[in-house]
């Protein structure tokens, strides 16, 4: 009888260990983007090419980008810097934003807010937030990923 308990008591401690591990998959926290972390300066993309600059502001596009976000086909991926402090990574897919949220939700879960304007990840507590937004003409989807705790004051 005590084993029985034992082994009953097991399997509850693993299917709360396994429902909490699942809890914090879904949970969005990235770390930066492709190897550059949120607050890196400049130099950490490599060889890139400044592409926008206002004030503090600078953008930058990798020379050896990788151009596919799961399936899907990118036209652009810009990487900004405030103090020439990593905050946001811009985005534009080759790809309806149906397809775009379906492949975000494979990795990263349900959205935590849908409208017919825009999708996003990263509640209130989240240090990252994910915006996902149709380009003009619906063909193509905007995607801006950035660290709230880098992110420049307004």
């Amino acid at each position: 009888m005590k084993n029985q308990q034992a082994s009953g008591f097991s399997k509850l401690v693993v299917a709360l260990c396994l429902g909490v591990v699942g809890m914090a998959a879904q949970a969005l926290e990235l770390r930066g983007f492709r190897g550059v972390a949120w607050g890196d300066d400049a130099s950490s993309l490599g060889t890139a090419k400044l592409v926008h600059s206002q004030g503090e502001l600078r953008c930058y596009r990798r020379e050896r980008e990788n151009m596919m976000f799961g399936d899907s086909q990118l036209k652009d991926v810009r990487y900004c810097f405030q103090q020439d402090r990593l905050f946001l990574v811009m985005i534009e897919a080759d790809a309806a934003r149906e397809d775009m949220v379906a492949e975000f939700k494979r990795t990263y879960g349900p959205p935590s807010q849908q409208s017919p304007a825009m999708v996003s990840w990263g509640g209130k507590s989240a240090g990252t937030h994910v915006e996902m937004l149709s380009a003009p003409g619906g063909r193509h989807t905007l995607l801006r990923i950035y660290s709230k705790d880098h992110a420049p004051l307004h």
